[in-house]
């Protein structure tokens, strides 16, 4: 397991950095393709399931599903391939700082068979994208356009 950790922040309410991560359907509309990411998508929870989705990234898609919801404080998903080669774990931590927003997340990425062998170059990939991620948040929630 390697962990990647970016802060950020932002000049807006705890509650609307929140909502804005709690918003899986409009990750769309601020988090444009890369050449890691490429969309994400709502499931139909199974009964008793929490919020899930399928995002589409350059290993192919990854199912995920939000394991921990506190409003206005942390929010934790878990994504993984169905074939078992690649796990994570990303958890974002929202605290009041000043007037704004101070955001931590924290992915934790776990590789088996071919993609351990590939894992230095994803690990890189993931950095830059958690880095992305945060900046087009913080854009987003604050109104300016990248």
């Amino acid at each position: 397991m390697v962990r990647i950790t970016n802060t950020i922040d932002i000049d807006a309410s705890t509650q609307q950095v929140y909502a804005a991560l709690r918003a899986l359907d409009a990750y769309p509309t601020w988090l444009r393709h890369s050449t890691v990411y490429r969309g994400t998508k709502m499931r139909t929870p199974q009964s008793g399931k929490s919020l899930s989705y399928e995002d589409s990234t350059m290993v192919g898609r990854m199912r995920g599903e939000v394991v921990e919801d506190v409003p206005d404080h942390a929010l934790q998903f878990h994504q993984r391939k169905p074939s078992g080669s690649l796990d994570a774990l990303i958890r974002y931590e929202v605290s009041a700082a000043g007037t704004g927003t101070h955001l931590t997340r924290v992915g934790e990425l776990t590789t088996h068979g071919m993609l351990h062998i590939v894992q230095p170059i994803l690990l890189r990939m993931a950095a830059a994208e958690s880095e992305r991620t945060m900046k087009s948040l913080k854009a987003h929630v604050e109104g300016h356009p990248i």
